[in-house]
């Protein structure tokens, strides 16, 4: 119904609420595109701790990025199906526990602005009361595409800033490839999705960029642990007319 838009079926549990939310928003701001853009200031407000975490998180993968290299090198003429990799998996989480790293802890706060951005799209497509609803200056339908690609491109932009800054400890290359592509990718979906999808994702990524800063700020630079290979350990050992078996007894 027009009230509250009942009629939802899976998404109802996060829908509703949303709408809800919106219209308490929109009864003090006058227009849902600033209540969009409100709404996600305070959803990220209450987020801020975990996300603040996620980074430190990966601040810390990142200060023992050498080490855990370190630990991969001697493993990697290993196949992947050879028992012996298991050990390697061992002494990662034995590093992992030693400093107080929890790989996992830098994924889950990124991912909590997703649900939200799912409801929005079926909120955009259902809602009578978002349903030619104007934002500003061009665009005049929330639920209507952006006709100039204007909000898709600043979006993208963003999220590659974004990707740019995060720290990419434990990626492989491959990974940070597809952290760079997909901003481009999540640009020509929103091309053609309502616009007021495009001003949630943007203003969640701004303020993730602004977060990205201050926990740089508050935490400094990153101290990272420099491991000398083993291969120029013995190089210089060998150099100064020491063999193995002699630095061993030292």
């Amino acid at each position: 119904g027009p009230g509250g838009g009942e009629a939802y079926n899976s998404d109802s549990f996060i829908c509703v609420p949303l709408l809800r939310t919106l219209k308490w928003i929109h009864g003090y701001v006058g227009n849902y595109g600033w209540s969009i853009i409100v709404f996600t200031v305070i959803l990220n407000l209450i987020i801020f701790p975990l996300r603040h975490k996620s980074v430190v998180a990966m601040r810390k993968m990142q200060e023992i990025q050498p080490e855990v290299k370190a630990i991969q090198d001697r493993y990697s003429k290993l196949k992947k199906t050879d028992p012996a990799r298991q050990k390697m998996n061992a002494e990662m989480m034995e590093l992992y526990k030693q400093r107080g790293v929890n790989p996992a802890a830098g994924c889950v706060p990124m991912l909590l602005p997703f649900p939200i951005l799912i409801a929005f799209y079926s909120l955009l497509a259902t809602a009578i009361e978002l349903r030619g609803a104007p934002f500003m200056l061009w665009i005049h339908d929330l639920s209507a595409p952006d006709p100039y690609y204007v909000t898709p491109v600043l979006m993208g932009a963003s999220q590659l800033w974004q990707s740019w800054i995060m720290p990419s400890a434990g990626m492989d290359p491959m990974q940070r490839k597809m952290s760079l592509i997909m901003p481009v990718v999540f640009m020509f979906i929103f091309i053609t999705s309502p616009s007021g999808i495009a001003i949630y994702w943007l203003a969640s990524t701004l303020w993730g960029i602004g977060q990205q800063y201050f926990t740089n700020y508050l935490i400094g630079p990153p101290n990272i642990r420099s491991i000398r290979p083993a291969a120029e350990r013995r190089a210089k050992r060998v150099g100064s007319g020491k063999t193995d078996a002699a630095a061993r007894e030292e």
